[in-house]
Order: structure tokens, then C-alpha cells, then sequence
């Protein structure tokens, strides 16, 4: 009877480091967590809702239990991507650096106390990184 509870206690304790590892140091965003790390990228960068109807959105995260760094990435319309920066107010008055094609937005210092970041737009496929440290 000990050794079974010890064992179910042994894999209960590798679950939850696994668990652990992949929550605060692993870049994978988990599916429950995904509309959270949207909501967060975009409340640190004073940006607007992504548009309703975008597509391949990736999400990737990178820190620690100190630091956190959202990269998201999608793909809408031109007339989608002039509505959400008009609607975006750290965007709207924001005059971007343009490097060939990509029209980047530096966003420092951030909302909420983050760190800050930016939202680079290279065609039709739009990349938000922001950070809190």
C-alpha cells in the first residue's frame, strides 16, 4: 500500500515539474492560456482587439518567473491593419521607422508598467513583441 502511494506521489511530483517547465520556462503557449497572453501583449502595448477576422495567429512566450516576453504574430487585410492601428492608442499618433517594406512602432515606455516593445508590419503579416521585466 506505501509503495503505490509512493509511486502515485512520485508521478504527481513529475507531472507537476513538467507542468512547471512548460508554464514559466518553455516558449509553448498552452491552449487554455492563449486568449490570456493575447489579452496581456495587447493591454502592455496599448493596442486595440486583433481583428475579428485574422489569420495564423502564433503565439510564443520566453523569461522566467521575473521577467515575460510575448511575441505574437497574424495576418489580416490592409483595410483591417488601418482600422486597428486607428483604433490602437499607442499606434494611432505613433510615427513608424520604416525599413524597406516594414513599418516598425517602437512603444516605450508601455502600458502597465511593462517594459515596452514594439509592432513591426511587413505586408499583411503583422508581429507584436512586448516585455515586463
Amino acid at each position: 500500500m506505501i509503495r503505490k502511494t509512493l509511486k502515485a506521489l512520485a508521478a504527481l511530483f513529475i507531472l507537476f515539474i513538467l507542468y512547471m517547465y512548460i508554464e514559466v520556462f518553455s516558449g509553448f503557449v498552452l491552449p487554455w492560456d492563449k486568449q490570456e497572453s493575447i489579452q496581456t501583449t495587447l493591454d502592455w502595448g496599448g493596442l486595440a482587439p486583433l481583428p475579428v477576422k485574422t489569420s495564423d495567429v502564433d503565439i510564443e512566450k520566453t523569461g522566467s518567473i521575473f521577467t515575460r516576453k510575448f511575441l505574437i504574430e497574424f495576418k489580416a487585410t490592409e483595410n483591417q491593419l488601418k482600422d486597428w492601428i486607428k483604433n490602437s492608442k499607442r499606434l494611432k499618433d505613433n510615427i513608424p521607422k520604416l525599413q524597406g517594406f516594414r513599418r516598425i512602432y517602437d512603444i516605450h515606455p508601455s502600458e502597465e508598467e511593462s517594459f515596452g516593445g514594439n509592432v513591426e508590419i511587413n505586408g499583411n503579416t503583422v508581429t507584436i513583441k512586448m516585455s515586463w521585466s
